[in-house]
């Protein structure tokens, strides 16, 4: 109901003061919608522990803040920003009919413009629609490291830091910020999804004793993965076998499935205590 003044007129702090409550319940609304996103997107990732069946040995806790978690935030950040804009062109198209403007053939309107846009946002919709099968197929989220192949003349490679439906956001490890548009994305390296592949090769001389190399990795696999800071980090027992035999030397390959993103670290672990290993039983190297 308008206010009206003594002399039968409206008041000229009636349209200001619908405005002002438009705008502070569409803030309230945004706010209120965004405390509920987040509350459910935190016991989401305190619910159980859960197996994803990767593999018998790789078990790939979903309540941590790895992969599902990462997902749950991926989905928290598009969330947020679809209810910002439904919420604020709501209130746009609101405060334009208190203003005078006539809203139905805008609207009206809005369909025609919206087909003559579409042919020249073929782009535009190309990326949204690649952003939706995106986080529907959880390719990649925040926080996974991920090689997106060819962008232009350029790879781009780094970790994940913004998703949205249409831009992705990568830094790569000289720091540069990578702003790519999910329809140029052909395909995906997610080295963070599931579980990776710590590896080391080693190259002895022609005439080792094989078994007794083979034996000496093994042992000193168990010891590492023993350690305390290693534990976690690796998923099974790793495979020792023969990669190459040349005139040069005898190639050995260690390899071991790793918690995603560890994989640098424990091959790393491994070399190192290998080469140690191999000086104190006399075992040549190449």
């Amino acid at each position: 109901m308008l206010i009206t003044a003594a002399s039968g007129t409206a008041s000229p702090l009636v349209l200001p003061l619908r405005i002002v409550i438009i705008l502070a319940v569409a803030v309230l609304l945004t706010v209120v919608l965004r405390f509920v996103v987040s509350r459910v997107i935190r016991r989401l990732s305190a619910l159980p522990s859960r197996e994803l069946g990767v593999h018998k040995n790789a078990k790939i806790v979903l309540g941590q803040p790895h992969r599902m978690g990462q997902r749950l935030r991926t989905f928290q950040s598009v969330l947020n920003s679809t209810i910002a804009i439904v919420i604020g062109s709501i209130a746009l198209l609101m405060i334009l009919a208190e203003v005078g403007v006539a809203v139905a053939p805008l609207l009206a309107s809005a369909g025609v413009v919206g087909v003559a846009l579409a042919f020249g946002a073929q782009s535009l919709v190309r990326d949204i629609i690649s952003g939706v099968f995106m986080l529907v197929e959880d390719q990649y989220g925040v926080g996974d490291r991920v090689d997106l192949g060819s962008t232009g003349a350029t790879m781009a490679s780094g970790t994940v830091e913004q998703v949205a439906l249409r831009i992705t956001t990568v830094r790569d490890d000289d720091g540069r910020i990578w702003h790519i548009r999910n329809g140029e994305i052909m395909r995906v390296a997610n080295e963070s999804q599931g579980w990776s592949s710590a590896i080391a090769q080693v190259q002895v001389v022609p005439g080792t004793d094989i078994v007794a190399t083979r034996e000496l990795m093994a042992a000193v696999s168990a010891q590492l993965r023993a350690e305390d800071g290693y534990q976690g980090a690796i998923l099974d027992d790793p495979e020792v076998r023969v990669e190459e035999i040349s005139g040069a030397g005898i190639t050995l390959r260690w390899s071991v499935r790793t918690q995603p993103g560890q994989q640098w670290r424990v091959a790393s672990a491994m070399r190192r205590r290998l080469t140690t290993a191999f000086a104190e039983h006399d075992i040549e190297l190449v």
